[in-house]
């Protein structure tokens, strides 16, 4: 294969139930300073769809921070007539117990949420056919880093709504009834945020935010090692993941602990599943999806420009 696409995108998505999940390279272009540009989303699968345009085609799409470049599918980047270098293909990395997806770069113009415009940026072009169908729906492509990556972009969860900022003020419209907030530094890793020290029990480690997750943690193999872990796990079942590669399966367990980070926490009880990537203390340990954040009924902010991610909670 041609190393060339190869190299930028690795994915996992699960079945309902489970989880999403994805990743590596590229920026967007910036898009004009404009006021706050708010659209609703469909959280009915535990991700963030949206629906948007591109030349003027409606599209449904989600809204994925652990993927990058972004994904169109193969079938619609034709039909739009965006350009595909079928040249430098390669096959996509990541879960599954089968032969990777076949990739292509491309890139995305001309898009439109709620009528504004936006750049273009980069993509790789993918049958999603396989992706929709572990979705439950169609879907026509994934919003990631590269297009992410110039933007203030407020996800609020009890309220399904995903905005775009294009200043950091104007994110008090949007919080200011919020009680209670945690900013941290915006630290990647393979364009994946990470949360500091976030709390398994007693033990603390780095975990990766990935809203293309469905799911609410998933544990790499270097989160067992850490102090109580693996005592508080209580198997719960399987749960099958749609990946790059198919499908594959993974162990769920009930943890019988509290997890948190910052201010925020749930009970024990929360059901997590395994990854057999390995993962590490210095990096990420585990992957923190949308049902997580959803449970603890957050407003998350992440400002790219300006690296700062901002967790809001106990709002009105």
């Amino acid at each position: 294969m041609n190393s060339g696409a190869s190299a930028r995108i690795r994915w996992s998505w699960l079945v309902p139930g489970a989880m999403l999940g994805m990743a590596t390279c590229a920026a967007a272009p910036a898009s004009p300073a404009q006021g706050p540009l708010s659209v609703p989303f469909d959280f009915t699968r535990s991700v963030i769809e949206i629906g948007l345009t591109v030349r003027g085609t409606p599209l449904h799409m989600i809204v994925d921070t652990g993927v990058d470049p972004s994904i169109v599918d193969l079938a619609v980047a034709d039909k739009l007539g965006l350009a595909i270098d079928r040249g430098d293909g390669g096959e996509a990395s990541g879960f599954g117990d089968g032969k990777g997806a076949a990739v292509f770069p491309t890139s995305i113009d001309a898009i439109a949420l709620a009528g504004r415009g936006f750049g273009r940026f980069d993509a790789l072009a993918t049958d999603m056919g396989p992706i929709s169908a572990g979705l439950g729906r169609k879907l026509d492509g994934v919003l990631g880093y590269s297009f992410l990556a110039d933007k203030i972009v407020l996800i609020d969860y009890p309220g399904r709504r995903l905005t775009i900022l294009s200043r950091p003020a104007d994110a008090g419209i949007f919080t200011r009834s919020c009680r209670t907030h945690w900013r941290v530094p915006l630290r990647l890793v393979d364009s994946f945020p990470i949360i500091p020290a976030f709390r398994f029990g007693r033990a603390r480690a780095p975990v990766s935010l990935d809203t293309g997750s469905s799911g609410s943690i998933g544990l790499f193999r270097s989160a067992l090692g850490l102090p109580g872990l693996e005592k508080a796990l209580a198997t719960a079942g399987t749960v099958t993941r749609i990946g790059a590669r198919g499908e594959a399966k993974a162990t769920s367990y009930r943890f019988d602990a509290p997890v948190g980070f910052g201010p925020f926490a749930l009970p024990p009880g929360i059901v997590v599943s395994t990854y057999s990537v390995a993962g590490a203390r210095d990096t990420r340990v585990a992957n923190v999806g949308n049902r997580l954040l959803a449970a603890m009924k957050l407003r998350l902010l992440i400002d790219y420009p300006r690296r700062t991610m901002t967790f809001h909670g106990d709002c009105a």
